[in-house]
């Protein structure tokens, strides 16, 4: 991967996917039980998380052939390489967690469809998939392929990728405190 910042931010999310399956074995056992009636499953968690990542990948195969040739013309400028915890943010502001677009909502009955064991390969494969695509983007470029998304702070391309991780992370501490239940 010719970005340093991208590469260390899909580091994160390979690591703390890994930690999050170490410390919490037994979740095959539960990954589609609904801790709460009106809160997702692990598994509904997870299909939402690899929607996210999915979703992102289509997306940019639209959006990165201009995105980058503009890019282009700033790569001389300076850029940021960490985003901000927007989920937390949203939270203190709007005293509610963020909801999920419809784009990234897991359809209902998944878990008749897949297995624990294919949706974590299908979020690997796709993680990959991404990762692939981002590939021969240099951070210099990277670093200035912004997206239009308020909320986020419009972020470059090397922090949407570390909000992935952000993303994750929220949604593995929420799972482990249900976990705990």
């Amino acid at each position: 991967m010719r970005s340093d910042h991208m590469q260390m931010h899909f580091q994160t999310i390979y690591k703390q996917r890994e930690a999050f399956f170490a410390e919490n074995r037994n979740i095959q056992d539960t990954f589609w039980e609904r801790p709460v009636s009106d809160k997702w499953s692990f598994g509904e968690t997870y299909y939402h998380l690899y929607l996210m990542i999915k979703r992102f990948r289509q997306l940019n195969r639209i959006y990165l052939p201009a995105a980058v040739k503009l890019a282009r013309m700033k790569k001389r400028r300076s850029f940021s390489v960490f985003s901000k915890d927007i989920y937390q943010e949203y939270k203190q502001k709007h005293h509610r967690p963020m909801k999920a677009p419809f784009l990234i909502v897991p359809p209902k009955e998944i878990q008749n469809r897949l297995s624990s064991n294919q949706l974590q390969s299908n979020i690997t494969k796709e993680t990959e998939r991404l990762r692939d695509m981002l590939a021969s983007i240099e951070d210099n470029i990277a670093g200035h392929i912004r997206y239009p998304d308020p909320i986020a702070h419009n972020p470059n391309l090397i922090q949407c990728i570390h909000i992935l991780a952000i993303h994750e992370m929220h949604h593995f501490k929420i799972s482990e405190a249900y976990l705990k239940l």
